[in-house]
């Protein structure tokens, strides 16, 4: 354990130089006093390491030393599969993946260090679409530890429809499209994760099928949903100073209509409110009469949470 310690603290001085003892303890989940041991200890060995006293001191390597990059854990390699840090981060492997970073920036030198630096001054990778942040995702890293670990989940599950229920599934995939978490099934079925209310890995292993190609999967999988006919017509009427934004935000949903009238289509009540409620006061759903419905029970719902009169807790 110490070992693989003492090699963090190598790797992190490489990518970190000057760093101060307090910030390579945290780093490491010990003791400042155990970090200046560790540095007594690669010097022992012939590690050249030391440290500077003063405003701009802290624990150096000298420049001219490498260190391999052995020992990435399971964790950070995991987290180096993903490579984005809100996504790693929902995985709940958002320290690893930075370790991870530092460990190979370390080993690369400057010119590595400088050119990550670089990219991430110049280039942002935003996974999220217009409009929406991320889901909630509470349940990703049991999900993904009982995937790895190759173990079948009881889920608590909620469809699109919002009819709750229980199933048990073999996951053999974890699929992130545009900052949304899907769950692939051995059946092989899609489970949205932000709609798993509840879930527990059991003992008994997944059966993971033979030959099993998750990229192959996912593309089948999200064929039939784009292909999927959308069986819930709406006829909407959008203020005329919202028409355009109105059209831009719904286009995959738009079947019809002209000037104001909008003729659109969802796969079900929920998915519609879900789309049409950002809109506010702007659209007026006119048919059907069960969207209008729920439309004013989300509308009212609202109002409630942000009554004048209601204090938060």
């Amino acid at each position: 354990m110490r070992g693989d310690r003492l090699l963090s603290l190598v790797l992190l001085l490489q990518a970190r130089p000057g760093a101060a003892a307090p910030e390579l303890a945290e780093r490491l989940g010990v003791s400042v006093r155990t970090v200046l041991r560790d540095v007594e200890a690669l010097s022992g060995a012939g590690i050249p390491v030391y440290t500077e006293r003063g405003r701009n001191g802290g624990v150096r390597l000298l420049d001219t030393y490498r260190a391999g990059l052995a020992h990435l854990s399971r964790a950070e390699g995991a987290g180096l599969a993903v490579g984005q840090s809100r996504l790693a981060g929902d995985l709940g492997l958002g320290d690893a993946l930075d370790t991870a970073l530092e460990k190979l920036t370390g080993a690369g030198g400057g010119a590595l260090r400088g050119g990550l630096a670089d990219g991430r001054s110049h280039v942002l990778v935003d996974v999220d679409p217009w409009m929406r942040s991320g889901e909630p995702v509470p349940h990703l890293p049991a999900i993904h530890e009982a995937l790895l670990r190759g173990r079948r989940l009881d889920v608590a599950y909620r469809d699109s429809e919002g009819r709750a229920g229980r199933r048990t599934v073999d996951p053999v995939g974890l699929v992130a499209k545009a900052g949304v978490w899907y769950l692939v099934t051995a059946e092989p079925a899609l489970l949205r994760v932000a709609r798993v209310d509840a879930c527990t890995a059991r003992p008994d292993a997944a059966e993971r099928p033979p030959g099993f190609d998750l990229a192959a999967t996912w593309a089948a999988l999200r064929s039939g949903v784009e292909s999927r006919p959308r069986d819930l017509a709406v006829v909407a009427e959008v203020h005329p100073s919202a028409a355009a934004l109105a059209r831009r935000l719904l286009a995959r949903h738009l079947t019809g209509g002209a000037g104001t009238r909008l003729e659109l289509s969802f796969n079900g009540t929920e998915h519609a409110v879900g789309s049409l409620l950002g809109l506010g006061a702007r659209v007026e759903v006119l048919s059907p009469a069960p969207v209008r419905a729920a439309l004013r029970e989300a509308g009212l719902a609202v109002a409630a949470l942000y009554a004048a009169d209601r204090v938060p807790g």
